[in-house]
């Protein structure tokens, strides 16, 4: 009822200059009905109507629009459009389908689907990551703050003084790659071959920075993780005091590159012959207390060196603030993958809604069961029209040939084979 009070007839005429010339003064040319929603009420659907006035300039007689209510390209209004990139954050298409349902608007799984898709093309306009021409990620710093990487954010934010940063990538699988993987191993198994481990799936590669708690930068890609990749997705972290990750032999071309903590204890546990022998004879709370031990003379020669290696992350009384670990990152990982809920086939699917969980979850006025408003929702004016407001020209669909323009064609009568003739 409020959407049909606040819309229904509602004309829009508001105007500035003229586009094409700045003339000031013009006239009203046509007027345009457009549906703006479609609501469900007890008597079935209704449409809500608005008006839109066309003027045309007093000096260059060229016509404009006014303030639209309306995106590009986009049939409903821009209300409606932001709800649905707000949901979509949080579930999937076919649940904001069913939420718009209990709201009483009608828009169907498909046309949010593709709302969530015009999305991520116009934020990769706007602050997109190529990789021969092609947009394979976004810069999150840009798209927040209008900046391209940590050197230019704390410039431009002089409280920012050492900021450090985690990189880490997770494997969502495709739908059916499990059924698909059970399959495949059952033939291996007959045929003598080594079975798969892990099933076909996406890489989603995210960089973290901790002290803002913020995302920087996302990839989604069907490729298996590369050096190339973690180029891209290191090139907004130009600046920060150091990175953290995993291990991964892709990060290692990163200028301060440094190992997680725990995952440099895992790989040094395996390769312990102490701990080997005690598996074999000791009780779990002695093999407990020495893993506890080792962990610790780790932590304590690693804060010695890190402290030598990074002084700005000292603070007065001597204690290291930075990170240790890529416990920040790990747990965005499992926010992500916890939001996607659902498996895809389609790249522009997860990539759409990967896009949009990182920019909430960066975005936050309440965590932790109490308010908590973070730099990113502080600092940053983004707005969903932002993006949704740029003009994206659609391409021609090409033929897969194309006669030459001398070619000659063909005129044919049906009446007499003879009246064929070039």
């Amino acid at each position: 009822q409020a959407i049909k009070l606040e819309y229904q007839n509602k004309v829009y005429d508001e105007h500035g200059p003229c586009p094409h010339c700045g003339n000031k003064k013009s006239w009203a040319y046509c007027k345009k009905k457009k549906i703006f929603c479609k609501l469900i009420t007890d008597e079935g659907f209704e449409d809500i109507i608005i008006t839109r006035v066309t003027r045309q300039c007093a000096k260059c007689r060229r016509t404009f629009y006014p303030k639209s209510p309306f995106y590009p390209n986009c049939s409903y209004g821009k209300p409606l459009v932001d709800l649905i990139l707000f949901l979509v954050a949080k579930n999937p298409f076919n649940r904001v389908e069913t939420i718009l349902l209990n709201f009483g608007l009608q828009i169907d799984r498909d046309s949010v689907k593709n709302y969530s898709k015009m999305f991520k093309d116009r934020v990769s306009k706007l602050a997109g990551i190529k990789m021969f021409d092609e947009d394979i990620g976004v810069n999150l710093l840009k798209l927040f703050f209008n900046v391209n990487n940590v050197q230019e954010l704390k410039k431009k934010y002089p409280q920012l003084k050492s900021i450090e940063s985690g990189s880490d990538e997770t494997y969502p699988r495709k739908k059916g790659a499990k059924k698909a993987l059970k399959e495949e191993n059952k033939i291996r198994k007959v045929l003598g071959e080594e079975e798969k481990k892990y099933p076909n799936g996406f890489t989603t590669a995210v960089s973290y920075l901790p002290a803002i708690k913020s995302y920087a930068s996302l990839i989604v890609t069907e490729n298996p993780f590369s050096s190339m990749f973690a180029k891209l997705l290191g090139l907004p972290l130009i600046g920060s005091g150091y990175n953290l990750t995993d291990g991964h032999g892709g990060y290692n071309a990163y200028p301060d590159h440094e190992r997680c903590l725990f995952h440099l204890a895992k790989n040094m546990a395996k390769k312990d012959k102490i701990l080997k022998k005690l598996q074999k004879s000791a009780f779990p709370n002695e093999i407990k207390e020495y893993l506890k031990g080792k962990y610790q003379e780790m932590k304590e020669e690693m804060l010695k060196m890190m402290k030598e290696k990074h002084p700005d992350f000292v603070d007065p009384g001597g204690e290291f603030t930075g990170s240790l670990t890529t416990n920040c990152i790990e747990g965005g990982n499992w926010r992500i993958k916890h939001e996607l809920r659902t498996e895809y086939q389609n790249i522009n699917s997860i990539a759409s809604r990967s896009i949009l969980v990182t920019i909430l979850d960066s975005l936050y006025t309440f965590r932790g069961g109490k308010p908590d408003e973070s730099f990113a929702h502080a600092n940053s004016s983004f707005k969903f029209e932002d993006a949704m407001g740029i003009r994206i020209k659609e391409e021609k669909a090409k033929m897969r040939f194309e006669l030459p323009k001398n070619f000659p064609r063909l005129e044919f009568n049906p009446l007499s084979v003879r009246n064929m003739k070039w």
